[in-house]
């Protein structure tokens, strides 16, 4: 079955969105427009109803609805299309979104064509900017039916810290592993320092709440963090205007963690921040 949103047709809706502000029209008129870009006004004038962009007046007329006029202002296509993804979703709630909460590259790849190009020319498939970033959390946290992102935006400035600091520290940029992917065991990919080239693994944490803050450690991050040659943690400390970090190697994190006992096993821990108070500095 074709999907409801394309890049085509999303492109045809923003051409009857412009029609319609100039000359409203009974719906079966706008049905029977011909094309509208490169696809036929029939799918279109059904995704912009499903999208809630356009609505019936008092007269019987087809217009756009205060949410397709905010649509039709936004001066960039790559954000017209991206507001096009997320009231898709709202709209339908279809099961690709689920993919949004293991990160970008699972939606690139497991959403249907359609989807995924529209994501590519969105600008939404590469690229570490805020906007890009901001939507793929606002996407996580609707696939988790979460509408306060706080918590995620204070681990996104975590790992942004980190990349900072591990470029400063090691004059090369690092990859942003968690933002693609969140099923890697760790946040960050360096290396272990200017003149070694080989790979450091990174877990960040994050808190706003200073040393009485606390964080997690799941059981695939411990055991990823047991195989990996190079792993380091990350805690950072936002609670003043100037962050502070404590790196924490496996064996300062091995003191902290549980072991199995009996037909018990430890799936997470908490462990807080004051626990690494001696290591922390400005940075």
């Amino acid at each position: 079955m074709s999907e409801a949103l394309s890049p085509g047709i999303a492109y045809g809706c923003f051409e009857l969105l412009d029609v319609l502000d100039a000359t409203p029209m009974p719906l079966g008129a706008a049905r029977s427009l011909g094309k509208l870009g490169v696809v036929s006004s029939d799918r279109v004038t059904t995704c912009a109803q499903l999208l809630g962009w356009t609505e019936i007046n008092d007269a019987g007329l087809l217009v756009p609805t205060v949410r397709g006029q905010s649509i039709r202002a936004m001066p960039r296509t790559e954000e017209r299309l991206r507001e096009a993804l997320l009231d898709l979703v709202d709209a339908t709630d279809p099961p690709w979104i689920q993919g949004a909460r293991f990160g970008r590259r699972h939606v690139l790849q497991y959403s249907p064509p359609e989807i995924a190009q529209v994501c590519r020319e969105a600008g939404l498939a590469t690229g570490l900017v805020p906007e890009v970033v901001a939507f793929w959390d606002l996407l996580a946290a609707r696939a988790r039916g979460l509408h306060d992102v706080r918590l995620n935006e204070t681990g996104r400035q975590g790992e942004r810290l980190t990349l900072q600091y591990e470029e400063r520290r090691t004059g090369k940029p690092a990859r942003w592993i968690a933002l693609d992917s969140n099923a890697d065991g760790y946040d960050v990919l360096s290396s272990v320092s200017d003149s070694d080239g080989a790979p450091l693994c990174i877990e960040v944490k994050a808190s706003r709440a200073g040393l009485t803050g606390d964080f997690y450690v799941t059981r695939n991050e411990w055991d990823t963090a047991q195989d990996l040659l190079n792993f380091a943690v990350h805690l950072w400390d936002l609670s003043a205007s100037h962050p502070r970090l404590a790196v924490v190697d496996i064996q300062g994190l091995a003191a902290h963690v549980p072991h199995d006992k009996g037909e018990g096993r430890w799936e997470s821990v908490c462990i807080p921040f004051s626990s690494f108070a001696a290591v922390f500095v400005v940075v």
